[in-house]
């Protein structure tokens, strides 16, 4: 599959400089005249760019498994999606008449935002958003900019997150995401 063109990055995992995009969609659909946005990435295999070499026990090494790139290289990649598992995530943007590439630039959507940094009183199956990083994690406190590129129907997409590495039993939203992704086609809208 062709890179996209775009990077997510885990700020203090064990490659600083991110992960290429394999997979970005982004689609829109009508819910009783509101339009709500879905996204869904996935990145390279995690040594795809840079391999690193373990010395026998390298994992006991690191302070935790987000800096061991033995655990890292257990889950080969990441997937980040509110389709990928089921049709029920994705935001709410506006009403379908608003809904234009003039309308949608420069804004700013916060998604699935949590309070106190931990998901122990949250329902993760509600979450608009699903993630398979070191196991299925969860995600939250999502902050989503959609950026034109000049007048065409295309835009540049920043999108960054939480992260409670819920697979190993931690609710804490300890850890983030920071995806771009450039030249992305505004979505269609069902007809």
């Amino acid at each position: 599959m062709d890179d996209v063109p775009g990077r997510i990055h885990f700020p203090g995992n064990p490659w600083p400089e991110g992960h290429a995009l394999t997979e970005f969609a982004w689609t829109a659909r009508v819910v009783d005249g509101v339009v709500w946005c879905d996204l869904h990435l996935r990145s390279a295999d995690y040594y795809a760019e840079r391999d690193i070499e373990l010395d026998g026990d390298d994992d006991e090494d690191h302070d935790s498994s987000w800096e061991a790139p033995g655990v890292w290289g257990n889950y080969h990649r990441c997937t980040l999606s509110s389709t990928f598992w089921d049709d029920e995530g994705g935001f709410a943007v506006c009403p379908v008449d608003t809904f234009t590439p003039a309308w949608l630039d420069g804004r700013t959507f916060e998604v699935d935002t949590i309070a106190g940094g931990t998901l122990a009183d949250t329902e993760l199956d509600d979450l608009a958003f699903h993630v398979y990083l070191l196991g299925h994690d969860s995600v939250a406190n999502h902050r989503i900019a959609f950026h034109r590129v000049g007048d065409s129907d295309r835009f540049d997409i920043t999108w960054s997150g939480d992260i409670a590495l819920t697979y190993a039993g931690d609710d804490d939203l300890e850890h983030r995401f920071e995806a771009r992704i450039a030249n992305v086609p505004f979505p269609t809208l069902p007809s």
